[in-house]
């Protein structure tokens, strides 16, 4: 049993994202313009509907359009976001998480 505890630690202080509250972040940078699960922020209009994002993008898309918007969708609204690698690892892996 040990065995297992110590094998979960592991992988869980080796991850990436380890520390980053990936919903949180969300809650804090995204929702406003979004909708996730039926959850629409006060601009959701303008950023549109995320539900199913995770079967409609995959990570290299995600990672190139948090990096430059407009350089996936020429016309997209969404301003750079200035955030650390753990954070963007974390959103990016948030984001996948959304079937």
């Amino acid at each position: 049993m040990r065995h297992v505890a110590a094998a979960v630690l592991m992988l869980v202080l080796a991850s990436p994202t380890w520390g980053v509250d990936a919903q949180d972040l969300y809650n804090k940078k995204c929702k406003v313009c979004h909708t996730l699960n039926g959850v629409s922020g006060p601009k959701a209009k303008v950023g549109g509907n995320l539900d199913g994002v995770g079967s409609k993008r995959d990570e290299a898309w995600l990672r190139a359009y948090f990096t430059d918007p407009r350089s996936k969708i020429p016309e997209s609204k969404m301003k750079k976001i200035k955030l650390s690698q753990e954070q963007w690892d974390a959103l990016v892996q948030f984001m996948l998480q959304q079937k």
